[in-house]
This record gives C-alpha cells, sequence and structure tokens, in this order.
C-alpha cells in the first residue's frame, strides 16, 4: 500500500522560470521548487505549497486595501 507522502503528483507553480522558486522546509528537508515548469512532488508538499501562495495572495490584497484606506485618510 503507498503512503501518503510517497504519492505524487504533477504541478506548475504560477510564474516564469527565471522568477524566485517557492522554497520550504518541512520536517527537516529543504524544498526548492522551480516556477513556471511542470514538476512532480509529494501530494502533500503540493498541498502545502497552494495554501501558503494563497495566503500570501490574500496577505498582499489585504495590505493593498489597508495602503487605499490610509492613502484616503491622509487626504482628508
Amino acid at each position: 500500500m503507498e503512503k501518503e507522502n510517497e504519492r505524487l503528483t504533477r504541478t506548475v507553480l504560477a510564474g516564469k522560470p527565471a522568477d524566485r522558486p517557492w522554497e520550504g522546509c518541512i520536517n527537516s528537508v529543504v524544498y526548492r521548487v522551480p516556477r513556471g515548469v511542470p514538476v512532480e512532488l509529494p501530494e502533500f508538499i503540493a498541498e502545502h505549497i497552494r495554501r501558503t501562495e494563497a495566503e500570501r495572495e490574500q496577505a498582499e490584497r489585504r495590505a493593498e486595501q489597508y495602503s487605499k484606506a490610509a492613502s484616503r485618510l491622509m487626504r482628508d
């Protein structure tokens, strides 16, 4: 029977190959995943990357909204 951390999934991270790769350390193993090219990753790593990328994008949107609100307050 195949263990969960042995199942691989094919994925392509957003971006171009020249962009900075996704990097993370999980259980003392450092992963460096290039962007814009197909790679095979353990499913748990691919899911972790999806979650962290979604959190990063949400934080960027929120920071932009706060910045716009602060700009409006400074003008008034």
